[in-house]
């Protein structure tokens, strides 16, 4: 458990005609260039109303995809101006000029007044955000008076704008930041063994052996789904086709698996299909999938056992589709699991989900307002599940 020695509404009392950096996150899911998600933009507008109605200054910065510190205009935070305006109410302003030339930036905030906004152009555009470098942390904390860490999915990060800035500036964190640190803070001092339960799925369990390793410390269940769960079926000898696996966590997830086994709990049958455009497609056991064939999705069979499992306990933590989710119909598997939150409603069961494509693939099923808690980390929700110092959160306590 991590307790803030700050809180948002210690900022509020300083923000009046001050320049207050907000450090959000609209990296956002999107598909052929179109975001489809806008969970995150939408979460952090209570945090720039509250500002503003007390007359501050705000200047947004954000990332967006991986630019490897290099302009790229698919990559630019432009397209959010109006996303921004149409929910916030006021006219966006955008800077695209080089964050590195701080007069002219500095002239250009330098007129805002109180309750303008302005929005940076993607802060990973420039290689010394996620090098942390100091000089560039300065130069640009130097262009503001206050800095709100709104962006706890990126606070795993030691880069510029969620520490750099922060050794020169009064810091503080979010609305939305207090509010997730306090569910997550929930779930890890309520997890009791034998009544919490994990959904873990995804494509890459290469980014999950830890979380694995430490849930099975604390939780009575964790139930595999998605493409990280032909790593461990192919670990066990399983043929899986042609489906995509993390070849070299072979021995590893046999290994996790092997002293885990009364814990975790694999599909026994899948939705196989020759390509994930192919309409033919069907369920076969596991230990049935063609050498040609592709897992796309948990069979029939395993979604209800793993419906079955959650009824039992009083905790849940999900992280992660079980299935391709965003072709139909590889989204059946985690739409059933996830039909069981609005069902399993009581006062002592709590809910909570997290990541991106996690949120994405819950608003799909239609059941992601069943939740008691969603949050917008991936990285950092499971780092912090896992028990992991953020230091994001060090630099706001320091």
């Amino acid at each position: 458990m991590i307790n803030l020695k700050k809180s948002f509404e210690d900022a509020l009392e300083f923000v009046n005609n001050k320049v207050c950096f907000v450090r959000c996150d609209l990296n956002m899911p999107s598909t052929d260039g179109k975001i489809t998600d806008l969970s995150r933009l939408d979460k952090v507008v209570p945090t720039i109303k509250e500002i503003l109605l007390r007359n501050g200054k705000i200047i947004l910065i954000s990332h967006f995809g991986r630019p490897n510190g290099k302009f790229n205009e698919t990559l630019s935070l432009k397209p959010m101006v109006p996303l921004l305006e149409k929910r916030i109410g006021k006219i966006i302003k955008f800077c695209d000029e080089d964050i590195k030339n701080s007069d002219k930036l500095k002239k250009k905030i330098n007129k805002l007044n109180a309750g303008n906004i302005l929005l940076l152009e993607n802060i990973r555009f420039y290689k010394e955000e996620e090098e942390n470098d100091p000089n560039f942390s300065r130069n640009l904390s130097s262009l503001g008076d206050i800095y709100i860490n709104e962006s706890f999915s990126s606070s795993h990060r030691k880069h510029s704008s969620i520490t750099g800035i922060s050794a020169f500036l009064p810091s503080f964190p979010g609305k939305l930041f207090q509010y997730e640190l306090q569910n997550l803070n929930h779930i890890v001092k309520e997890m009791q063994k034998e009544k919490s339960i994990a959904i873990l799925g995804g494509s890459k369990v290469s980014t999950k052996t830890g979380i694995i390793e430490n849930l099975s410390k604390k939780f009575n269940k964790i139930l595999i789904g998605g493409a990280m769960a032909n790593t461990f079926l192919a670990s066990q000898g399983v043929n899986i086709g042609k489906s995509f696996i993390e070849s070299r966590l072979l021995e590893k997830t046999n290994y996790i698996y092997t002293v885990n086994k009364d814990k975790i709990i694999l599909p026994i049958d899948c939705i196989v299909s020759k390509s994930e455009n192919n309409e033919m497609n069907s369920a076969v056991d596991i230990g049935n999938v063609k050498n040609d064939d592709l897992i796309f999705d948990i069979g029939p069979k395993t979604r209800k056992i793993f419906y079955n499992e959650i009824l039992k306990h009083e905790k849940l933590l999900w992280n992660g589709p079980l299935g391709l989710f965003e072709k139909k119909p590889f989204d059946n598997g985690t739409n059933y699991v996830s039909s069981i939150v609005s069902k399993h409603k009581s006062d002592r069961f709590f809910s909570i989900a997290g990541g991106g494509d996690t949120i994405s693939a819950l608003k799909n099923s239609g059941y992601i307002d069943d939740f008691s808690f969603i949050s917008t980390g991936g990285g950092a929700f499971l780092e912090f599940i896992e028990g992991k110092s953020l230091p994001g959160i060090e630099i706001l306590n320091n």
